[in-house]
């Protein structure tokens, strides 16, 4: 059960091309009239997050979800849970790394150590929030965006990143 509703929270907070374009340039999203994404505000234990770091959290971690909506969100989180807020409890066994860690534990030189942070093509706009299980993280990697992927980090074709991929969550 705590697999599914992990499943679900992680497939509706994924970020889609429209949401990836508003990180790109806002005015002209605007512009053109499309709707962004719900972005809502998600704890584990806690400790804020961002959303594609849900990929980088085993399931078998999560103990329990709580999903506010509305008044019940916003009354205790402010504006920034205007689209709601994820509550995640993790077992006390979990073990939570930072994107500090992660340089460490991968050995990112200090030069890349200033790259923008994409995890499972998904731009992070704020690096310290970015909360992982090691474990769950299959390879982090310098890329440049495919120039004929249908969601865009940067509009400079050379710009690079550091990619962190995440490993297959598994079934039981």
């Amino acid at each position: 059960m705590k697999r599914l509703i992990f499943s679900l929270i992680l497939a509706g907070c994924g970020l889609q091309a429209f949401a990836q374009q508003e990180l790109i340039h806002p005015k002209e999203q605007q512009k053109q009239g499309m709707v962004s994404q719900p972005q809502p505000y998600i704890q584990i234990n806690g400790q804020q997050i961002a959303q594609p770091s849900l990929a980088l959290i085993k399931a078998d971690n999560i103990e329990s979800v709580n999903v506010l909506k509305d008044e019940n969100a916003t009354g205790k989180f402010g504006d920034k849970a205007k689209d709601g807020a994820i509550l995640i409890r993790a077992k006390s066994t979990a073990a939570f790394s930072t994107m500090q860690d992660i340089y460490a534990q991968y050995r990112i030189p200090a030069a890349q150590q200033n790259l923008k942070v994409v995890i499972n093509n998904r731009l992070v706009k704020d690096t310290s929030l970015i909360l992982a299980n090691l474990e769950q993280i299959e390879k982090v990697e310098v890329v440049k965006q495919d120039i004929v992927a249908p969601v865009r980090w940067s509009l400079n074709d050379e710009e690079e990143f550091l990619h962190i991929i995440p490993k297959p969550q598994t079934k039981n």
